[in-house]
């Protein structure tokens, strides 16, 4: 039976687990729904859901969860309980946040600097003497400048004062109200409270975000250019502390991938707050990362 290393990536909405050889070639893949450790309804068994599929008829020497607060004491706990509970005490397990297995993703050697704009945000860095560093990741309450709900959040902060005659008029709000299938803007509420996170209403959000500055209008291209500005001004504090300015530096994450000008508009900040640094986009997907981590965990390469 062959011996494989399992990097999972546990998100808010989605979970995906690579299998590994000793060569680092994948040799099988799962999926499972949301396992954010705090937020999902059932995080174990999503990720059993991607394990079980992941790893066939193989044996897993060593399984690395990647998460959301997966650098939290507690969260690494439990995860690390639900990884040696899913494949037995024998086998080796660890977990770590997102954002380092993102890196581990954009670069093999783990050295240089991520931001992430996805459900949240984050920026974090390790350069080649192993010092790490972060800025953001504090969560769609206080933080999570210039990811997917704070953008949302924006969006409906704005039609909600278009709504009320507080604020500019933006398309936005019929951007939302067309996104949600209601009749009025006051509708949204009942898919903005009381749901799990992320909300439809905030989801909606930001996809009328996304179409309202594919239209030039102001407030939603104003929405976008301050996330960026958040978003660039966290990875260069990141940089900055790390002696990286250079770069490189990666980005990743579903909300560059949906909405294009916030990626556009992030270089452009990046570019100058960091004009030494290359930028490039994250290639492989951040269980690809984990899974890395995962062969240093089993065969220590």
């Amino acid at each position: 039976m062959a011996a494989v290393a399992i990097g999972i990536d546990a998100g808010a909405s989605k979970t995906r687990a690579f299998a590994v050889d000793r060569d680092g070639s994948v040799v099988g893949r799962g999926a499972g729904g949301g396992a954010n450790l705090l937020s999902s309804p059932d995080p174990a068994g999503s990720i059993g859901a991607a394990l079980a599929e992941s790893l066939g008829d193989a044996t897993a020497v060593a399984i690395v969860l990647s998460c959301a607060g997966g650098d939290r004491p507690a969260d690494r706990d439990r995860g690390r309980a639900i990884l040696t509970q899913l494949a037995g005490p024998s086998t080796r397990v660890d977990v770590t946040g997102d954002a380092i297995a993102a890196l581990y993703a954009g670069n093999p050697a783990g050295c240089g600097v991520v931001l992430i704009s996805g459900t949240g945000s984050i920026a974090f860095g390790r350069n080649e003497e192993g010092e790490e560093r972060r800025a953001g990741g504090w969560g769609h309450l206080i933080g999570d400048e210039g990811s997917a709900v704070w953008i949302g959040l924006e969006g409906l902060r704005a039609a909600a004062h278009h709504t009320d005659g507080r604020g500019a008029a933006t398309a936005i709000t019929e951007h939302v109200t067309r996104e949600l299938g209601v009749d009025t803007f006051m509708d949204t509420l009942a898919l903005l409270y009381g749901k799990p996170h992320p909300a439809p209403a905030v989801l909606a959000g930001a996809r009328a975000v996304a179409r309202a500055c594919a239209e030039n209008d102001p407030i939603a291209v104003s929405i976008v250019r301050r996330g960026a500005h958040a978003l660039a001004r966290a990875a260069s504090v990141v940089a900055a502390e790390l002696a990286l300015e250079s770069g490189p530096l990666y980005l990743a994450g579903g909300a560059f991938e949906s909405l294009p000008s916030l990626e556009r508009a992030v270089r452009s900040e990046l570019l100058g707050m960091l004009p030494r640094a290359s930028v490039e986009p994250v290639r492989e997907e951040p269980a690809m990362g984990a899974a890395r981590l995962a062969m240093r965990l089993a065969w220590g390469s």
